[in-house]
């Protein structure tokens, strides 16, 4: 059996792929990764977007490690394009797991993508990997260990956030909350 801290990126400035932390976001960076070290977190992999690198990118820094960019990391692409009424989209895809607008990636679709990133993390020989994320990607993957972890479990869900995930055959089977 492994392990995985499973992160939620620190608050950014905005959804595009390019968004920066916020200052308050920066801060959180730097105290995240004082956090990580006191863990005993070994490796760092990161969906490519600029919030969840700036998330790992203290903590990675200050131990000499590689930030390793995995694409299966990045968020899921709820649409081509904005939607009004995008928390209902959601809603619907933790009661339908195939549900996706055209165009768009269904959270079973983003769930498949992010076990098998964790898979290949947890075969990498690590102690204690730390993979920063998203929140729709990060409940997919956490839904995974627990079908209760639905719509109000993600609209709960902290910037960042902080879960260690205990993997069997490549799979998450259990996870708990870290505090703070």
């Amino acid at each position: 059996m492994s392990r995985i801290l499973l992160i939620r990126h620190c608050q950014s400035s905005g959804q595009a792929p390019d968004a920066p932390l916020t200052p308050d976001g920066v801060r959180a960076a730097l105290g995240l990764a004082d956090r990580l070290a006191m863990l005993g977190a070994d490796a760092a992999y990161s969906s490519p977007f600029t919030r969840a690198r700036q998330t790992l990118s203290p903590f990675a820094d200050r131990n000499g490690l590689p930030l390793a960019l995995d694409d299966r990391l990045a968020e899921r692409r709820l649409s081509p394009s904005p939607h009004e009424d995008w928390l209902d989209l959601i809603r619907k895809s933790f009661d339908d797991l195939d549900h996706a607008v055209p165009g768009g990636e269904s959270l079973r679709e983003a769930q498949r993508r992010g076990l098998a990133a964790l898979a290949d993390i947890a075969a990498g020989g690590h102690r204690l990997p730390a993979v920063a994320t998203h929140g729709n990607l990060l409940s997919s993957i956490l839904r995974h260990a627990d079908a209760s972890f639905g719509f109000d479990s993600w609209k709960d869900l902290r910037n960042p956030d902080l879960f260690l995930v205990s993997m069997a055959e490549g799979r998450p089977h259990a996870f708990e909350r870290l505090a703070g």
